[in-house]
């Protein structure tokens, strides 16, 4: 992680993504940061200490499980708050936030501001929606689905373009499954002829299937 001090770039992320407008609370220190792919973003800060705006590049975010594998939560590269959890509260999260990319950040370090923004409301709202989300993200891809399977072809015949699967792992991350278990019902829906391999990590539901 460097800090980058360029106060132009700085001004272009906070207006691009509105960031200013997100709490009543005036003359806040934002400062900019950069992450290299690979980082943990949230084990090299206390969480509970910053807020984090990605406004660049892609996170995953996932839980250690007991026997040490990775549990997905989510990849995105859309606009995220991170240490909305902290900040609410929860301080002994399990979950880890990875840089899978370069990282740009917007982080609002909160040692001479948290008083005010326990009053912001403005800034609450947004908390409240950012939470709300995350929900939302965790919680969507358990629901209607008996078994893994469905869950899989209801993704392909409505969340992916063409009904075409690109990327074992990516795809993975979005179901919240783990990749051998993903590559495990791809073979057997291949090879009963409701997918075709087209190649490598890249799956179509068969004509029959659309």
């Amino acid at each position: 992680m460097k800090q980058i001090h360029n106060d132009r770039l700085l001004e272009r992320c906070l207006k691009q993504h509105k960031i200013e407008s997100l709490f009543d609370t005036k003359g806040l220190p934002f400062r900019l940061c950069q992450y290299e792919r690979g980082e943990i973003l949230n084990n090299i800060h206390d969480p509970a200490h910053y807020l984090h705006f990605v406004v660049e590049g892609t996170v995953y975010i996932y839980f250690i499980r007991d026997d040490g594998s990775r549990s997905p939560v989510c990849l995105t590269d859309q606009f995220t708050l991170l240490g909305d959890m902290e900040f609410s509260g929860e301080i002994s999260l399990p979950f880890l936030v990875e840089a899978r990319s370069k990282i740009l950040c917007v982080e609002l370090p909160l040692y001479t501001c948290r008083s005010a923004l326990l009053n912001d409301n403005t800034f609450l709202r947004f908390l409240l929606q950012s939470l709300s989300r995350k929900m939302a993200l965790v919680s969507g891809t358990e629901v209607s689905f008996t078994n893994f399977e469905e869950r899989l072809l209801h993704y392909l015949r409505y969340d992916c373009p063409n009904q075409q699967l690109q990327g074992v792992e990516t795809t993975a991350i979005h179901l919240h499954c783990s990749r051998r278990q993903l590559q495990r019902i791809l073979k057997s829906l291949t090879e009963r002829e409701i997918l075709e391999k087209q190649r490598k990590g890249i799956y179509r539901l068969k004509k029959a299937e659309e």
